[in-house]
C-alpha cells in the first residue's frame, strides 16, 4: 500500500483522549510516530493537520512525548502545550506513566519479569542486544501469561522502562520472541503465522496508559482495545 505523503488528507488514528494540553490517541500498527526522513505522513502529522490548535496561551502543535515502534498499534500521548510536554516528559523521565500492552509470543513462557539492560548493536541504530557492560541501559519488563494457544500465548506485560525495542529483544532473550517480529522473531514460526492466520506484523498493542495529568493533577487511565487485525489472528488461532 502506498504511504501517504505530507500534507495529504489521510488519517488513521482513533482519538481516545483530547483537553487543552493533551492528545491521547490509538496508533494502527504501520504508521511512523513522528520522524520521518522522507516526507511520509506520520501521526503527528495527521494530528497537525486535523485537529484544531489549543486555545491556551502557550499552545504549541500537537507533539509525541514518546513513540512506538512502527509496526506496534496503540496508545501514544501528544502535548499541545509548552506546560504540557515539559511536564510530560518530566514524567517520562521519572517513569511515572505506567504502561501496558498485549503481546504474542511464539511459546509460552513462565509468567515474571525479565530484567536485563540493554544496548544499541555496533554498526546499526535499528538494532537492540542485552548487555551486562557498564553503559548499557537498566530495562525492566512484568508480564502474565493471559491465554495458552497451542504453541503461542497472549501475555499481558507492564514496561517499567521504555526502551528502544524493549519488549521484543526481552521476549527473544527469554526464548519466547514476539510473533510476527522481522528483526528478533522466529522466521519459521512467523511464515507460517502470516499463512494460515494472516499476521501481517509484530503482535504488540500498546493498550493501557496510566498517568497523572500534568496541568490539572487528575488521574487518567485510557485504553485502546486491540485493533481488528490482530482480533482476527487471535481468532484464527482459537478456531
Amino acid at each position: 500500500m502506498r504511504k501517504p505523503k505530507r500534507g495529504s488528507s489521510y488519517r488513521s488514528y482513533a482519538l481516545v483522549h483530547e483537553d487543552a494540553h493533551l492528545l491521547v490517541v490509538s496508533k494502527p500498527g504501520g504508521l511512523l510516530t513522528n520522524m520521518s526522513e522522507d516526507g511520509e505522513q506520520t501521526l503527528q502529522d495527521q494530528l497537525r493537520a486535523h485537529v484544531a490548535p489549543s486555545s491556551e496561551p502557550d499552545a504549541v502543535p500537537p507533539t509525541a512525548i514518546h513513540r512506538l515502534d512502527r509496526f506496534t498499534s496503540g496508545l501514544v500521548i501528544f502535548g499541545r502545550t509548552q506546560r504540557a510536554l515539559e511536564m510530560l516528559g518530566e514524567l517520562i523521565r521519572e517513569g511515572r506513566i505506567d504502561k501496558r500492552y498485549w503481546l504474542m509470543t511464539v511459546g509460552v513462557p513462565p509468567g515474571g519479569k525479565i530484567e536485563a539492560a540493554l544496548e544499541r548493536t555496533e554498526g546499526s541504530k535499528r538494532m537492540m542486544r542485552v548487555s551486562t557492560l557498564e553503559h548499557a541501559q537498566p530495562a525492566l519488563t512484568e508480564y502474565t501469561v493471559e491465554e495458552d494457544i497451542e504453541n503461542f500465548a497472549l501475555v499481558a506485560a507492564r514496561i517499567h522502562t521504555g526502551r528502544t525495542h524493549q519488549l521484543r529483544v526481552h521476549f527473544e532473550h527469554a526464548g519466547f520472541p514476539i510473533a510476527g517480529d522481522n528483526i528478533y522473531g522466529n522466521r519459521r514460526a512467523n511464515a507460517d503465522l502470516r499463512r494460515i492466520h494472516g499476521l501481517q506484523r509484530q503482535f504488540i498493542h500498546a493498550r493501557e496508559l496510566t498517568l497523572t495529568h500534568p496541568v490539572t493533577a487528575e488521574t487518567l487511565c485510557l485504553q485502546a482495545k486491540l485493533p481488528k487485525d490482530l482480533s482476527r489472528v487471535l481468532k484464527s488461532l482459537r478456531g
